[in-house]
């Protein structure tokens, strides 16, 4: 098992029932933002200077970040959450001064708020590590693989409405966040990566659907291929994540540009920073869509 040598920063938004407010009927929770978190070293990390623009049922702009936590009535509904630029990551140690930080989450984020049901959206960071932290935000080791979807065409084979129609002729942003990955050699010039459990998040249009998606996937695998091309170029040789209990499949086909590629002393390739462009298919039981993706990755 590899440790990565970065870190992943999670802000939790959270939206709850309940809250500090005085709720109308329809008002069904309290968006939560966290902003601060303490690693198991004793490092406390503040997200500084962040503003939050909400849109859905209602439309509000969070730009008071001053507190710890940042409490925001909403009513029930599908909503998008956009971290405005300007934000920095800071250790409270040391205040005013920036900590390298990078933003892989879709943003803006989708989430829905539901009555009395708790809801977890998370900004995902990339920044140097310092272990794992538990509550608002938290800090762990991790990779990514991530893009946008365009997604060209749905499919359902029942008499039901299709749930993912919708999202025909739409951009989908995606990640795909894993703490560690271990790679293997299968046939001549091919290596399979393997994660750790995985975190996979949507974001751009609102889809109720599409965050169940998210939710089954969570914690499950996820393995794809590196083939060795000529003159020292690498081929993603496609991937998946498949939650088999819930019949759901995300599927990335061989992409279409190979990339320049680091071999090891006998020959297959390495796992490091590529970009690429791949088909993509989401598979739901009888239902799903498909469309075409560009794809980066980092270990």
């Amino acid at each position: 098992m590899l440790n990565l040598g970065a870190s992943v920063l999670a802000l939790v938004v959270v939206a709850c029932g309940g809250g500090t407010f005085t709720a109308e009927p329809q008002e069904a929770g309290t968006l939560q933002l966290p902003l601060t978190s303490t690693s198991p070293s004793g490092t406390v990390y503040r997200l500084v200077g962040a503003a939050f623009n909400i849109t859905g049922p209602q439309a509000v702009s969070v730009t008071d970040t001053a507190a710890d936590t940042v409490q925001v009535p909403l009513q029930a509904g599908s909503y998008t959450i956009q971290l405005a630029s300007g934000w920095t990551m800071e250790r409270a140690d040391a205040p005013g001064t920036a900590v390298p930080a990078t933003l892989l989450s879709p943003n803006p984020l989708t989430f829905t708020v539901k009555k009395d049901v708790p809801t977890q959206v998370r900004f995902m960071f990339k920044l140097p590590g310092d272990g794992t932290a538990d509550v608002g935000i938290h800090v762990d080791s991790g990779g990514w693989v991530a893009g946008t979807i365009h997604v060209e065409v749905s499919d359902s084979s029942g008499p039901d409405v299709d749930p993912y129609g919708e999202l025909v002729g739409k951009d989908v942003p995606f990640l795909i966040s894993f703490e560690s990955f271990t790679t293997g050699r299968d046939g001549f010039g091919v290596t399979t990566v393997h994660t750790s459990p995985v975190t996979v998040q949507f974001g751009g249009v609102p889809s109720e659907q599409l965050e169940r998606v998210a939710a089954s996937l969570e914690g499950s695998m996820f393995s794809f291929t590196l083939l060795r091309s000529g003159s020292g170029m690498v081929d993603f040789g496609g991937g998946r994540i498949e939650n088999l209990g819930a019949d759901i499949r995300l599927e990335l086909y061989p992409g279409s540009l190979p990339f320049t590629g680091l071999l090891d002393a006998e020959g297959y390739p390495l796992f490091r920073p590529f970009e690429t462009e791949s088909p993509m298919n989401l598979w739901d039981a009888s239902i799903g869509f498909a469309g075409t993706s560009d794809v980066n990755a980092a270990p």
